[in-house]
């Protein structure tokens, strides 16, 4: 199967649009998805308008792009970006943040409602951002095992692996029976590296990914070539540049890369993931439902395995 190009093509099918649509989403690429999906909506609106609307019921959307936003690497990009722009430009740049990705939920099909939900989250978690200090460099004394687990799930987000390490080992110290501290093996055992990572590692990761994000491809290759070179037990450069791989298209080389990160973290969840992102785009849809059976048995509560598997059931069912 050829991958898409990278614009949307004139003079599809609306069916053609929406399949066009989850091949764009499961290889990252958001702002076509977005336009292939659009054309969709247009023409199964213009269909309807005309036919008799149980004519068109294999036209109507299954939801499975709602679902799939919660693995959208390029939403996060997206709000980043809103972040960014906020600092600069103080309101103005959050309401462009807002219309755009507005713009973006509407394409991909979620009715206005679930729209409003999806924003009030973001704000919400983007307030909390803006207002909330970092957490304290060095773990602190004396929390409760609810709290480590917590406190483990911020050092995380941010990048500081041997701090979230730290705190969840607490966790699972205070209480190795309980909710929180099997909520915290999980997340040890499947979000953070397998082993230490210097700081200098750790922080030139932060680096390549926020290249990546801010669409700098080129120097976020080099800066996770370069961490693997000299940090070859680090897998989280490798889940990254396997990402980016699948973003440009190269399936063959995010897979090779990927099955390295496996190598070196059998329960590297993200890189499983992307893996069942990558064997689809080769058609491979068997291995990539493999894939995702691999995340629920590592970790059931992963959110993003519905999502993906909703896009990969649409491009098989296409092929």
């Amino acid at each position: 199967m050829p991958l898409p190009p990278k614009e949307v093509p004139d003079g599809l099918t609306s069916k053609d649009y929406k399949r066009l649509g989850a091949l764009y989403m499961l290889m990252g690429c958001q702002k076509q998805a977005v336009e292939a999906l659009t054309r969709s909506s247009e023409m199964r609106r213009a269909l309807v308008s005309v036919e008799d609307a149980q004519q068109c019921k294999d036209l109507e959307s299954d939801g499975a792009m709602t679902e799939s936003l919660k693995f959208s690497l390029n939403l996060a990009k997206l709000w980043r970006k809103a972040a960014t722009d906020l600092d600069e430009k103080e309101a103005d740049g959050d309401a462009d943040a807002e219309a755009e990705i507005r713009k973006q939920l509407v394409a991909l099909g979620v009715p206005e409602s679930e729209v409003d939900q999806y924003l009030s989250k973001l704000l919400q978690s983007m307030a909390e951002l803006k207002n909330s200090d970092p957490p304290p460099l060095d773990v602190p004394e004396g929390l409760t095992a609810a709290e480590y687990y917590e406190l483990g799930l911020k050092y995380k987000e941010i990048g500081w692996t041997e701090q979230a390490r730290d705190a969840l080992a607490f966790a699972i110290e205070i209480e190795p029976d309980g909710d929180s501290g099997k909520l915290a093996a999980s997340y040890l055992r499947t979000k953070i590296p397998r082993h230490p990572v210097p700081l200098v590692a750790e922080q030139s990761n932060i680096h390549g990914f926020n290249q990546f994000c801010s669409g700098d491809e080129a120097g976020a290759q080099e800066t996770f070539e370069a961490l693997i070179a000299e940090y070859p037990d680090f897998e989280w450069p490798y889940g990254n540049l396997g990402c980016l791989f699948i973003q440009l298209g190269e399936v063959t080389k995010a897979k090779k890369i990927l099955r390295k990160a496996i190598e070196i973290n059998p329960h590297y969840v993200n890189a499983w993931l992307h893996m069942a992102r990558a064997e689809a785009l080769d058609e491979n849809y068997e291995e990539a439902y493999g894939c995702l059976s691999r995340v629920e048995e590592i970790d059931s509560d992963e959110t993003s395995i519905s999502g993906i598997k909703k896009l990969v059931d649409e491009i098989a069912a296409a092929d």
